[in-house]
Order: C-alpha cells, then sequence, then structure tokens
C-alpha cells in the first residue's frame, strides 16, 4: 500500500472507533469521569487521525518533493493559532515539511494553505487537533473536564412540556402553566436544576446529561473528534487526487 491508501486507512479505523466510542461515551451518562479506557480510545483515534496527515504529507513527496536524507523531518504543515497568513509563508513552513512541493507544484501549496486557520473560520480545528497531539507526546492520556447540563421535561394526559440545557422559565405571582392535568401555579422559578412545584396529575423527570471537553482547548471531545475525522478524510480525499 502507498502513503495515501495508508492514510485512508487510518481514517477508516478511526471512525469506526469513534463509532465504538460513541456508545461507550453514552453508557457513561452519569460518571464522574472518563473510564481510562476511553481515555485511551480517544488517544488512539487523534493519533491514528495525525498519523493520516502526515502519511499525506509523504506521498506528496514521494510524488512531487524532493528525496530527503531524513523523512522523519516530514509533516503535515500547519499554522500555528498565533501565526497570520503573512507570518505562516514566512516561515517557509509547507516547504520545510514537504521538500520540493513550492517549485514542483505550487496548486499543492495553495491547497495546503486553503486549510490554515486563516483562510476561513471552519479551519480553526487544525491546528487545536495538531497541538493537542504534540502535548500528547508528553503525557499518558489527554485529560478532560466534566460538564453537566440537566434537562426537565413536564408531562401530564399526553401533553408535555421540555426545557434543553440551560433552558428555564420564571412564572410571576398569579401566573400558571397547564400541562395537560398539571396545574404549574405561579410564583417559582423553573429550569433543569429547579423542578417546578406543581398539582394535579403528571409526572416531571430530570435528565442530566455529561459532556467532556478536552482541558487544553476546551473543545467538547464527541464533536470535535467528529468533525476532525469528517475533515482529514476531506483532506486526504483532496490530495490523493491532485
Amino acid at each position: 500500500m502507498g502513503y495515501f491508501e495508508d492514510a485512508k486507512a487510518l481514517v477508516d479505523d478511526a471512525a469506526e472507533r469513534l463509532v465504538e466510542l460513541r456508545k461507550a461515551y453514552d453508557d457513561s451518562l452519569h460518571e464522574k469521569a472518563l473510564k481510562s479506557r476511553l481515555l485511551i480510545e480517544i488517544k488512539n483515534i487523534t493519533e491514528n487521525l495525525r498519523s493520516a496527515l502526515d502519511f499525506v504529507a509523504h506521498g506528496l513527496v514521494e510524488k512531487y518533493g524532493r528525496s530527503t536524507r531524513d523523512r522523519r523531518d516530514i509533516y503535515f504543515p500547519y499554522a500555528r493559532p498565533d501565526q497570520t497568513q503573512a507570518e505562516f509563508q514566512r516561515s517557509g513552513r509547507i516547504e520545510k515539511c514537504i521538500p520540493g512541493i513550492s517549485s514542483s507544484r505550487p496548486d499543492i501549496v495553495a491547497t495546503l494553505e486553503s486549510y490554515q486557520h486563516y483562510a476561513r473560520p471552519d479551519n480553526r480545528w487544525l491546528p487545536l487537533f495538531m497541538e493537542l497531539n504534540n502535548e500528547n507526546k508528553h503525557q499518558r492520556l489527554t485529560p478532560q473536564t466534566r460538564e453537566e447540563a440537566r434537562e426537565l421535561t413536564l408531562e401530564s394526559d399526553g401533553s408535555s412540556l421540555s426545557l434543553g440545557p440551560g433552558g428555564s422559565i420564571s412564572l410571576g405571582p398569579g401566573a400558571r402553566i397547564d400541562v395537560g392535568d398539571m396545574i404549574i401555579p405561579g410564583g417559582q422559578y423553573i429550569a433543569g436544576d429547579s423542578p417546578a412545584k406543581f398539582v394535579g396529575s403528571g409526572r416531571q423527570t430530570v435528565t442530566i446529561w455529561v459532556s467532556f471537553r478536552f482541558e487544553s482547548n476546551g473543545e467538547l471531545v464527541m464533536p470535535f473528534l467528529s468533525n476532525a475525522v469528517d475533515s482529514i478524510r476531506r483532506i486526504v480525499d483532496e490530495l490523493a487526487n491532485v
């Protein structure tokens, strides 16, 4: 298999691991912290995706670059979050990471620049992802912080009222809400962490949704990984066909 085929295989593997991770992640809904096996899976997914990008860089060198003594110096080029377009271009980072590409395929250089964070807001994931991996080289697992949100649902006689995470209702004196046979009198604040006082028949349920963020960049774990898989797949497919 060539470098681009290897890159595609790694992205496919990361996508399959992400499906299993999502199931295990949902199972840990009420856990106080992610279990070690989930942290290991997160680390495996991010490392495979990073390797896929670096394989693309090796594939570009093989097809359009020039030989270099130490292939360990070949990486997928990215601009740091604090770098402007002008600073990144002056650094010559693309040529350093993929020797010979600037003269042989300037159009590919332009494509690589289009993936950088300064090209469009949606690309801010790239430096965050790459630096997350850089940090992982020096620590066993990626720390996460736990974030909890509460959803409140009131149900009665076929009717329901739901307040999603962060949602609330403030009822003034004399006001009321009818939900089926449930009467919610005024003079109270209702939210996921402040269930309603009501009369009549019905029930209310508080669902606790737990999410985790990467401690280093503040990104929600599952959406960030899902976006990384989709974005890196697109990059691999585009550069494999240039």
